[in-house]
């Protein structure tokens, strides 16, 4: 991971692109095992949870951006969902689970959960900047790995 002069995150010395708008594809369901940690973590326990995701793509060149990934409770009427994209270091050859935190909110149908998840990321201008959502989470993740944070 590297800064260019002007803050924005590169890998290997391609930027990670903001994004102005997106749009998703239809919602297909996908095994637990598929989930990220933290997914998996926030819906333990319980019994009634069927798993959705669906790819997410930039509007101006089309490109798979990411997914969202949804958790419906049925029994509760709770939907959790969150928005991940994968990176490739290619220097270091690691592949970077990028994910924000799972979001509940009621809901009945994926489309509501994401609805929501998106509403509250385009308010705080997450995809604007996706630049520095990577540098942040993937400069936290090697400092981890060379013992930097405890």
């Amino acid at each position: 991971m590297q800064n260019h002069s002007n803050g924005e995150a590169m890998l290997d010395g391609v930027p990670v692109t903001p994004m102005t708008e997106i749009y998703w594809d239809l919602f297909v369901p996908f095994h637990v095992s598929d989930a990220h940690d933290a997914m998996v973590e926030t819906v333990k326990g319980r019994s009634n949870v069927e798993l959705f995701t669906a790819t997410v793509y930039d509007k101006d060149s089309c490109a798979p951006s990411g997914r969202f990934d949804v958790a419906i409770d049925a029994s509760s009427g709770d939907g959790c969902g969150m928005y991940r994209s994968l990176m490739l270091v290619r220097e270091s050859g690691e592949l970077h689970d990028l994910a924000t935190p799972p979001l509940w909110y009621q809901a009945e149908k994926p489309q509501d959960v994401v609805v929501k998840v998106f509403k509250f990321l385009t308010d705080m201008q997450f995809f604007e900047n996706l630049d520095a959502f990577t540098n942040h989470v993937v400069s936290h993740h090697e400092a981890e790995v060379n013992g930097q944070i405890h």
